[in-house]
């Protein structure tokens, strides 16, 4: 699997969807507007500064939270104040992402606890090649395609998975999921030989906990 920061944040963003789409309706919850969702993210940039005077702690906080969304300091202050209702689709969709990510850790600490040790679904399209096993002279196919994949992960690829989503660890969790394409979705258990799986690409993965 390439060592690519997008890919890693795809797979560790569908997990963290796929738990918070777990909550109720009501405990998912969450704030409707920019000034709410900004005024949210703000509240939790300042929790986890260590700056003690509380003017300083606020305007460290606000920096942080502009690099955190891409933006200038100037556009946190007009999302704060209301002036800057709608931004840019790319700002929106970062807003609402952090502030899914970030919302109810309590509650979803408790779904993560109860998916350990049981099956998850994904679904995911995903470019890649398949050949031999690695061997001198021998090389994987350059034929990358396109394919849809739609699979069970069983608790001995999951429960790790959960493990690497919780630790924030995105290289564990691609050398999870690069596994199980290998050895179960592509080998069968090996009852098809071994071959080796390169990951060219990846457009999205989704995660059902049942």
């Amino acid at each position: 699997m390439p060592e690519d920061n997008n890919h890693r944040e795809r797979i560790l963003d569908g997990m963290r969807k796929a738990v918070h789409d777990k909550l109720t309706p009501k405990q998912r919850d969450l704030p409707k507007t920019t000034k709410g969702k900004a005024s949210a993210l703000l509240r939790d940039e300042m929790k986890r500064s260590t700056e003690t005077d509380p003017k300083k702690r606020e305007a460290a906080a606000k920096k942080s939270l502009a690099a955190r969304l891409g933006v200038k300091v100037d556009s946190v202050y007009r999302y704060l104040s209301g002036k800057r209702k709608n931004p840019p689709k790319a700002i929106a969709e970062k807003l609402d992402k952090e502030v899914r990510d970030r919302a109810k850790p309590g509650l979803k600490k408790k779904v993560v606890k109860e998916a350990r040790g049981k099956s998850i679904r994904i679904q995911s399209r995903a470019k890649f090649g398949y050949g031999t096993p690695s061997q001198p002279g021998v090389t994987t196919t350059p034929d990358d395609r396109w394919r849809n994949i739609a699979a069970t992960l069983p608790a001995s690829y999951a429960t790790p998975l959960w493990d690497a989503l919780e630790h924030g660890d995105d290289a564990r969790a691609q050398e999870i999921l690069q596994a199980y394409i290998q050895n179960e979705y592509i080998n069968e258990g090996g009852t098809h030989g071994n071959v080796d799986v390169k990951l060219a690409d990846l457009d999205y993965m989704d995660f059902t906990i049942d």
